[in-house]
């Protein structure tokens, strides 16, 4: 457990390196800014939709578990809610290792070997610092192999929704995607109509702004250019994460799509990016109007 000021986290190495919990206790009643991480599925790639996990050494999808890179193609196994497409690389579904531990700091570290779902070998480690104001994520992955791949880091935390919540954000434009939501390389407007999810690129902050006056702010180094926003149809929750490269990033890249945010890491080479969460200020008048909602 971290705790610092008002604001309260803990953590589940075990579990894929998740943050299990995150609560501002300054009020009456403890308030959650993440979905608690409730009991896991028996399924082990269908986790539960709570806390926040890394996405590493990639976000979001490659498409029919392909991925074109130095001239081949490389398989990564499917996720069972993507089929055929894999998943939110690899990093959540290991455990991690707890390399340093105080009331206020935590470091947890994973070596991955190449397998079925990621054919390089990698050092990952994130490094959670809570303040009075937030908890700040550090992200960071090593090449361990011998050979360059394609690289990516992201965060997926899920955060509390409440009926007539506003989301606020300043990104530019926005990735389409297919009807199983692979980008298309295509691009619009930030500002064009939306869905309950998007893929959002050029932002520097996010604020979720509840109606009792309470709101959650989230922002990212330039590293993490690109966001995705999702909402699932029973409003359980909003994710929203923070990411490095859009969906099929690679691939697209591969094709010669620009902007997609692709990195190649070459053998020793290291990547890393940060990830800032927490309350924002309280406003106790109405909330302004709605911008881009997923």
């Amino acid at each position: 457990m971290l705790r610092a000021g008002a604001l309260e986290a803990t953590l589940s190495p075990t579990e894929g390196g998740r943050l299990a919990t995150l609560r501002d206790l300054s009020g009456t009643a403890p308030r959650d800014l993440v979905v608690p991480l409730r009991a896991w599925p028996a399924e082990p790639r269908r986790w539960s939709k709570g806390g926040a996990y890394p996405l590493i050494p990639y976000s979001n999808r490659i498409a029919d578990g392909c991925l074109r890179h130095a001239g081949r193609l490389w398989s990564v196994r499917s996720h069972p809610d993507a089929t055929p497409h894999s998943l939110h690389g690899t990093a959540h579904l290991r455990e991690w290792e707890v390399e340093a531990h105080t009331s206020t700091r935590a470091v947890l570290t994973l070596a991955a070997e190449p397998d079925g779902d990621w054919p390089w070998p990698y050092t990952a480690r994130q490094s959670f610092e809570l303040t009075p104001e937030a908890l700040r994520i550090e992200l960071s992955i090593e090449n361990r192999g011998l050979e360059a791949f394609p690289v990516g880091l992201g965060w997926h935390p899920y955060l509390a929704w409440s009926p007539n919540a506003e989301i606020h954000h300043d990104a530019r434009w926005r990735w389409l995607y297919d009807k199983d939501y692979v980008a298309t390389g295509e691009t619009a407007p930030a500002d064009t109509a939306g869905s309950r999810t998007s893929y959002f690129a050029d932002w520097t902050g996010l604020d979720v702004r509840h109606a009792d006056g309470h709101s959650v702010h989230v922002t990212a180094s330039p590293a993490l250019s690109h966001l995705v926003l999702h909402r699932p149809d029973d409003d359980a929750y909003l994710c929203v994460e923070p990411v490095s490269h859009v969906a099929n990033g690679f691939n697209l890249a591969a094709e010669g799509v620009v902007g997609t945010g692709t990195r190649l890491l070459g053998a020793g080479a290291s990547f890393s990016a940060w990830v800032e969460l927490g309350p924002g200020r309280r406003d106790p008048g109405p909330t302004a109007g709605r911008e881009s909602e997923p």
